[in-house]
């Protein structure tokens, strides 16, 4: 009869049949490992509050990876970008802000982007206003007023959804471009 082996001896029997990890299988996990602790940096840049000190942060690391997390980072940063909602509006000013901080030498081309939203925040806003004008004079035909009128939502409207579609439509090649050019 056999003898009953335990868990620890099964995966060790088991690993040594695979075989070690070449150095070309050893340097791949490294970096991918690098490239986590980059996009968890940006990540934590994005969510908190408490904003972390990246140039600090990379100090911590040896020179040789640092090209490595701070590439990553401006990816996740770079992914973050989009001019769907408000929340998204903001989280590219915070992309922006991280990304010159990362990589100075990037200014020119966040802040593009910068303008780009600006750009997309006023085009939004006068939208809007032009979307709750039309309300306002239908409603007025109707003859309804006063307090029942005083803000309008149009955010459930069909004809303010394609219009923010069209306007995020017209503008996405442009953010396109220069999110390659970050990422690059």
């Amino acid at each position: 009869m056999s003898e009953l082996k335990s868990a620890w001896e099964v995966a060790q029997e088991r690993a040594n049949r695979l075989g070690k990890l070449s150095a070309e299988e050893k340097e791949q996990q490294e970096r991918e490992w690098y490239r986590q602790i980059g996009q968890a940096l940006a990540q934590k840049w994005m969510a908190g509050s408490q904003r972390p000190d990246i140039t600090a942060e990379l100090g911590k690391h040896e020179e040789k990876v640092r090209e490595i997390i701070r590439k990553a980072a401006i990816e996740r940063l770079v992914e973050a970008i989009e001019l769907t909602t408000t929340q998204g509006i903001n989280s590219v000013k915070r992309a922006v802000e991280a990304i010159i901080s990362l990589k100075p030498e990037l200014q020119p081309k966040a802040e593009e982007m910068g303008q780009l939203v600006q750009e997309y925040e006023l085009a939004e806003q006068k939208t809007r206003q032009e979307q709750e004008g039309n309300y306002r004079e239908t409603l007025h035909r109707l003859r309804i007023s006063g307090t029942a009128v005083d803000s309008i939502n149009i955010e459930d409207n069909d004809e303010w959804r394609l219009a923010r579609q069209g306007l995020v439509e017209s503008l996405t090649p442009r953010l396109n471009a220069l999110k390659q050019a970050l990422v690059s």
